[in-house]
């Protein structure tokens, strides 16, 4: 039986063989279809009435989340705790719809700005003089199977309360918060994991409010 390529001049065989390996190249890249999923909770939390005055109450700006490279990304991460506990794995047929430190900071913001607990929630660089600068480091957003049908999401991170006046450390408090997948499925994680993160959310809000309300927001002398 005669090779395929054999018909082929010596220049066909070799344009042959360039094209066979840039086809291959173009599978080895190409991401397939992935189902987008997003940590919004099913049924959300109504949040504290923000009618009447605020002129009274301070403002914050909320500082860019920042996290570790590790989750600089939209990939659905996730740990096999009972075979390679180490190894971080991805699904392929899965994705977030943004960075876990651009979610969480989008479910933050609106939960610092309906608290009623603030005039106003500036975001990253946005102009306006604020009283407090809180800064969010997420240091972990994974789902972890402890076994083929349990597991559960895992939120975690540090926030930091600074004046904004002289940058002065007020407070700095961890973290860390887990909820149990209802089913072992890139669904049943995003549904776990938007608990989580509403917990988490809620838990530094609250911090944050609590800590500014029994800081200085007055320059040292």
């Amino acid at each position: 039986m005669r090779h395929p390529l054999s018909e082929y001049s010596p220049a066909g065989k070799r344009m042959m063989l360039a094209g066979m390996v840039l086809l291959a190249a173009g599978c080895a890249s190409s991401v397939p279809w992935q189902a987008p999923y997003d940590i919004m909770p099913s049924h959300p939390v109504p949040l504290a009435s923000t009618k009447g005055t605020t002129t009274a109450l301070p403002v914050l700006r909320l500082a860019r989340v920042s996290a570790a490279h590790w989750l600089k990304t939209d990939a659905y991460q996730y740990h096999l705790l009972y075979q390679e506990p180490q190894r971080l794995l991805a699904y392929r047929d899965a994705r977030w719809v943004g960075t876990p430190p651009q979610m969480i900071a989008s479910r933050l913001q609106h939960q610092l700005a309906h608290s009623g607990q603030w005039r106003a929630v500036l975001a990253g660089q946005s102009s306006g003089t604020a009283t407090w600068l809180l800064q969010v480091r997420l240091t972990d957003f994974v789902v972890n199977f402890s076994g083929p049908e349990t597991g559960k999401a895992l939120v975690a991170g540090t926030a930091t309360l600074v004046n904004a006046t002289d940058y002065r450390v007020v407070a700095q408090h961890s973290f860390r918060f887990t909820e149990i997948l209802p089913g072992a499925s890139a669904q049943g994680g995003a549904v776990a994991m938007a608990g989580a993160s509403e917990r988490f959310v809620a838990a530094v809000s609250g911090w944050t409010a609590q800590m500014a309300s029994t800081g200085k927001s007055t320059p040292r002398p």
